[in-house]
């Protein structure tokens, strides 16, 4: 009978232990049930944020190469983690060909010039305006730094070309004011030089008489192209094919070419700019006349003509001695010469001349030997003038 009873009571304890394993099974199912909705939605959640952050991540990469200004970022060892594409072009660098690289690592040269920073690239010099930022975190440790590089190089020279035509404008008047002042006088001892010497002929006073003549002679070519710098150009503009004009300067230079030894070559388009031929050949014979002095002992003097985009240029190139990095901007100021018997007045009045065409005039240091300059027109826009004239 005890053992009836024992039995019994074993059996309802087992059926009380699975009822309530039964009822911690079914709590546990439905806690695992709502933990897996729970990480389903975290992990949606978390797909999300991935999600944003990459297309956040995306766009601040679209956002970085799109700046026009060339910009680095650098970890906190200052080598480089990022460069965007204006970074690259500047650098003449593939995409990521320059991470891991220090700064001072990359191909180029930053040094301070008189008139801020100056960047020199694989023979090309910019004018840059350079900063550097510090990244830090929250807590203010430092993650990095940001280096902004900004090309105005284009900007200085239009400061520039502003500069020399304010110059330009003010040595003008003064120069019209000096012609004014000396022609007259001049005239009267040109005469009295040129009966004196008429009066003399045939004895040995004859040619002290003819050298003052040819001194004065001398001095009024000078005022004159004093002259031709101080007045105003008003161009006679037509349809100009500028090859004919550059044949022209060329054949009326040729024998002093000869004689110098000089040899020309050209490679001209046919292209029509709208000018005035007359000027524009004084433009090209000052130019070649200076690019022929400058090569004393002989050498190769190339033409060459390029169109592109709004303008057409043609570079005189010479091998001559070559013009000094300090004298470049200077070069085309009045009366500033490297030679001995020079005017300074050639390459002023080429460059006023090339104003009133609506174009500009640039020299160059050519890297191995001799100068450059390159003169820049205005293009003939033939569908608007067809629109204009109908």
């Amino acid at each position: 009978m005890d053992k009836q009873v024992r039995l019994n009571e074993a059996f309802h304890s087992f059926t009380q232990a699975s009822r309530s394993l039964e009822a911690y099974y079914a709590k546990l199912s439905d806690r695992v049930q709502h933990l897996t909705h729970e990480l389903e939605e975290k992990n949606a959640q978390l797909k999300d944020a991935v999600s944003r952050l990459s297309e956040s991540k995306d766009f601040l990469q679209a956002v970085l190469q799109s700046i026009g200004e060339a910009v680095i970022v650098l970890d906190q060892d200052e080598r480089i983690t990022m460069t965007n594409r204006a970074a690259e072009e500047l650098f003449c660098l593939g995409a990521g060909k320059a991470v891991g690289l220090s700064v001072e690592e990359l191909p180029a040269s930053f040094e301070q010039g008189t008139g801020g920073m100056n960047l020199s690239v694989k023979g090309k010099r910019y004018d840059v305006i350079r900063s550097q930022s510090t990244v830090c975190d929250s807590l203010g440790a430092v993650r990095g730094h940001v280096i902004l590089i900004k090309d105005i190089t284009a900007l200085r020279e239009s400061e520039r070309r502003q500069e020399r035509n304010l110059r330009l404008i003010a040595m003008g008047e003064m120069a019209a004011k000096i012609v004014h002042e000396i022609r007259s006088p001049l005239c009267s001892i040109e005469l009295f030089s040129t009966m004196l010497a008429k009066d003399l002929e045939g004895t040995s006073h004859f040619e002290m008489a003819k050298g003052i003549s040819t001194g004065i002679q001398s001095l009024n070519n000078i005022l004159t192209n004093m002259l031709l710098f101080a007045k105003n150009q008003k161009p006679a503009l037509r349809d100009v094919k500028l090859d004919n004009v550059i044949d022209e300067s060329i054949n009326i230079l040729s024998p002093l070419a000869q004689i110098r030894e000089v040899g020309v070559s050209k490679s001209l388009t046919g292209e029509e700019i709208s000018g005035d031929p007359e000027l524009l050949k004084q433009v090209f014979m000052n130019v070649f006349m200076n690019a022929i002095q400058a090569m004393p002992g002989g050498g190769k003097l190339e033409v060459l003509m390029e169109a592109k985009d709004e303008f057409l240029s043609v570079s005189v190139i010479d091998e001559g001695e070559g013009i000094n990095s300090e004298n470049i901007e200077k070069i085309f100021d009045p009366f500033f010469s490297t030679k001995d018997k020079g005017t300074g007045l050639g390459l002023t009045i080429a460059h006023k001349i090339m104003q009133c065409h609506g174009g500009f005039i640039k020299a160059f240091a050519n890297e191995s030997r001799g100068s450059a300059f390159r003169l820049y027109f205005p293009r003939v826009n033939k569908e608007v003038q067809a629109v204009q004239t109908a």
